[in-house]
């Protein structure tokens, strides 16, 4: 007997195993969470309903969402440094 449909899609969903990298704090793993959201079955219905509920934070939908507006990325927290650190 075939799987029912939404358990095929759940399946597919990279949010279902990991769903604290969604609301990460730091700017890499957000890009991360944004890139899974590539190949996900759902995504652009993911970031329509988000958008419409005006979620306060998150990846969602390949996008970073704060305040209910999408932002190009996450800035890392405290002050920006006024020189570039050496690696």
């Amino acid at each position: 007997m075939a799987a029912p449909v939404m358990d095929l899609i759940e399946a597919e969903i990279p949010c279902r195993t990991e769903p604290d990298l969604w609301f990460a704090e730091s700017p890499e793993d957000v890009e991360f969470a944004k890139a899974l959201c590539g190949g996900c079955p759902i995504q652009k219905a993911c970031l329509a309903r988000a958008l419409e509920r005006e979620e306060p934070w998150g990846v969602w939908g390949g996008e970073l969402i704060l305040r209910g507006v999408i932002v190009p990325r996450k800035r890392p927290r405290g002050r920006p440094r006024k020189a570039p650190v050496a690696a």
